[in-house]
């Protein structure tokens, strides 16, 4: 069975939305409702993810206008 996106999916992936750093963060600062927002498009992790990441730290530094993505968080 495959999960991932259909190509008739793939064009839509800019309506969608996904978690975002806001802020500069530094590798082992936690993540908060300060430095994260979903918003477009849907390159990061999907929005159902930002209850479970609040709190984590991140791996790396992140400069703002990244996408977040499970590589970034300890």
């Amino acid at each position: 069975m495959n999960y991932g996106r259909k190509s008739s999916e793939v064009a839509n992936v800019k309506f969608r939305r996904s978690i975002y750093i806001v802020k500069d963060i530094k590798a082992g600062d936690p993540l908060s409702n300060n430095n994260i927002r979903v918003i477009r498009p849907g390159f990061g992790l999907a929005p159902k993810h930002l209850e479970s990441i609040l709190g984590k730290e991140v791996q790396c530094n992140l400069v703002r206008g990244t996408a977040l993505t499970w590589d970034h968080i300890k």
